[in-house]
């Protein structure tokens, strides 16, 4: 073997010793940023099944761009089918590691190219030389693993998607500045050797000037990676906020409402309570005049009035009592039937303003699409259950309705005029039940949307 053969043969297996750690350091990243929910046997299958295609695939002479695309290919396939999240964000999590070690490995290009100078006027009959050669080519590859480890360690502590829900037009803010440097850096790292009149030249060795820049421009790239992931993180948690504003604003107008009602509650109280001694006089006067017909009118018509003053459904909650009857009133003025079977256990982890959140929600958006029926043959109804199983609390309400819902990117989208102010109220319920670990389930059929609710309200 000649020395450049030599000096090929030894990159190559330098390379192939630490590929393994390279794809332990991927998995890892994989883990942390997306979350495994899988058996650890398919990631060992997965990197066994990547070393297998790099020994086939490494070219002694130099790797071939192909080689690194449907690497990333595969790591992608391997993402989009073991690993939760959008794929979107599979392909930003596919193609990061490469970039970074393409910005790496270019980083060192000129030192790369003096050591191989040096090392091709060597004697590599020399076993010494050779071990020396392969020493250096370990400790570069090793070099290029732990600034890839240190960067993907620091990109998944901006960048943690576990526990969050991010679309797949969010991720592409993530996404194409991340491929826009992967694409550029692979036709810059592979055009480095250039072949004229059957000869080999490397472009360090005719624009050497230029190339002592190359260093600092990956550097720059390099950080803009950790910048754009910054950035992303704070767009999220703004988005985040933005979104907790509104659900606060919504809270905030369904606190005066519900106070608005008490306090007209209270005043209706004090009335009667007021009047009391008239009542009773009146009664007296009628008694001694022994006028029982109208005894009996008046205390039917005073029965009414106090009649008013309770609540006609009881769930066990005062919070869903004063909401689910405030409803009812609504829905019965617009001749909307109202069936209610609506029970709040006793000792359930429920906080009264996320209770009051859901109900409202549900019920504005059932009475409102009863109000929309112009059909007489459709029977405007509101029904809502409640029922506990195990740990849960399941919350159905369903209502006839004209229209069918319309979807976009997997969201109900708004009928009403204002979509920016509107259309929160599901926004919100996927919230709470988000944060009782429960389910959100719609159902739409023919003239008549369900809305299911399945929240964790008890302790293991």
């Amino acid at each position: 073997m000649n020395n450049l053969q030599i000096i090929n043969t030894l990159g190559l297996l330098s390379t192939l010793i630490v590929l393994p750690f390279h794809y332990i350091i991927q998995i890892r990243f994989f883990n942390n940023f997306l979350g495994f929910e899988n058996k650890i046997w398919k990631c060992i299958f997965f990197v066994i099944s990547l070393l297998f295609l790099n020994i086939l695939t490494y070219k002694i002479q130099f790797p071939s761009p192909l080689t690194f695309i449907i690497n990333d290919l595969l790591c992608f396939i391997f993402l989009y089918y073991l690993y939760p999240g959008n794929f979107v964000l599979k392909l930003y999590a596919s193609i990061v590691p490469t970039t970074i070690l393409l910005l790496t490995y270019t980083i060192f290009l000129n030192f790369d190219y003096y050591v191989s100078s040096c090392i091709y006027n060597l004697n590599m009959s020399s076993i010494l030389n050779i071990s020396v050669l392969f020493l250096i080519n370990i400790t570069r590859e090793s070099l290029n693993l732990i600034i890839l480890f240190i960067l993907l360690k620091k990109i998944n502590k901006l960048l943690n998607f576990k526990e969050k829900i991010v679309d797949a037009y969010q991720s592409l803010y993530l996404f194409v500045p991340c491929f826009a440097t992967y694409s550029l850096i692979l036709i810059f790292y592979f055009t480095q050797y250039i072949h004229v009149d059957n000869k080999s030249y490397y472009l360090f060795s005719i624009f050497p000037k230029i190339y002592f820049v190359v260093p600092f421009v990956c550097i720059i790239l390099l950080i803009s990676i950790l910048i754009n992931a910054y950035i992303f993180k704070k767009v999220i948690e703004i988005q985040e906020i933005e979104q907790t504003n509104l659900l606060m604003e919504q809270q905030f107008k369904l606190q005066i409402n519900h106070s608005k009602n008490l306090e007209a509650l209270y005043s209706s109280i004090r009335s009667v309570k007021h009047d009391i001694n008239n009542h009773l006089l009146c009664l007296k006067i009628l008694a001694e005049n022994g006028n029982t017909k109208e005894i009996n009118k008046y205390l039917y018509t005073l029965g009414q009035t106090i009649k008013k003053l309770n609540y006609k459904i009881k769930t066990g909650n005062v919070i869903s009592d004063a909401i689910i009857n405030e409803k009812y009133n609504i829905a019965k003025m617009n001749n909307i039937e109202f069936i209610c079977n609506f029970i709040v256990p006793d000792k359930i982890t429920l906080d009264s303003v996320d209770l009051c959140v859901i109900l409202s929600n549900c019920l504005d958006n059932a009475i409102e699409a009863c109000m929309k029926i112009e059909d007489e043959t459709i029977n405007k109804k509101i029904t809502i259950n409640s029922y506990i199983h195990d740990l849960y609390l399941l919350i159905e309400v369903s209502n006839t309705s004209a229209n069918k819902l319309q979807y976009k990117n997997n969201k109900i989208i708004s009928t009403k005029k204002n979509k920016n102010s509107h259309g929160i109220g599901i926004s919100n319920i996927e919230t709470i039940v988000k944060k009782y670990n429960g389910i959100l389930d719609i159902i739409s059929e023919k003239n008549k949307f369900i809305l299911n609710i399945m929240l964790k309200v008890k302790n293991n």
